[in-house]
């Protein structure tokens, strides 16, 4: 089977700026007692077969050890409430990493579900900011830290991460997270974030 998830995601995590996964391919542990994250995704254009997944948003929240590396991660998925059955069924396939590709990899370092939701999912913003909602659970406000008279943000390069090899430093403004279904509630306003393009298939 065919796929592909291409378009933009942000994050906010548990760490400081940077965060120290970055520098050690996630061998080195975290600012915190564990990793806590949602990656907000877009999606410009993506498929399974003959399932168009344009235009869908998805949250994937990570909880996982201080040293990433550790595996025992617990991933919950938040999907599009504006998806079809079709695309739903075809989001959960991709993302639980039953066809391959990056979210193979990410499977392979989770050791339990949390579930599915399906919710209404905001992802606005332009230039160097990214703000991402889920009513009533999630509210996360990031942007990336700038210092070049350009307006070109700090990168990273070559460095090992499922959203791509190069990527914009963000501090958050906002980092609320509370799902009490899942017993999980964090505050990473002001830690590490960041914004980037991006493209999986299978």
């Amino acid at each position: 089977m065919a796929w592909l998830i291409k378009g933009e995601y942000f994050e906010n995590c548990t760490c400081d700026v940077l965060c120290p996964c970055l520098t050690s391919g996630m061998d080195t542990p975290g600012d915190g007692e564990r990793c806590q994250v949602p990656f907000f995704v877009r999606i410009d254009e993506g498929y399974l077969d003959d399932v168009r997944l344009d235009g869908l948003h998805f949250v994937m929240l990570v909880d996982s050890p201080a040293r990433m590396a550790d595996a025992n991660w617990r991933v919950g998925l938040y999907l599009d409430e504006r998806a079809d059955d079709a695309q739903r069924a075809a989001l959960e396939r991709i993302l639980w990493g039953e066809l391959g590709g990056m979210p193979e990899l990410v499977a392979g370092l989770s050791g339990e579900r949390l579930g599915v939701k399906v919710v209404p999912i905001e992802y606005s913003g332009e230039g160097n900011r990214r703000i991402g909602r889920i009513p009533g659970i999630a509210d996360f406000d990031v942007e990336n830290i700038v210092v070049a008279q350009d307006g070109s943000p700090i990168t990273v390069k070559n460095v090992f991460h499922p959203f791509g090899s190069e990527l914009p430093i963000s501090k958050s403004h906002r980092g609320i997270y509370d799902e009490p279904d899942w017993g999980l509630s964090f505050d990473n306003t002001g830690r590490n974030g960041h914004i980037t393009e991006f493209a999986w298939q299978g």
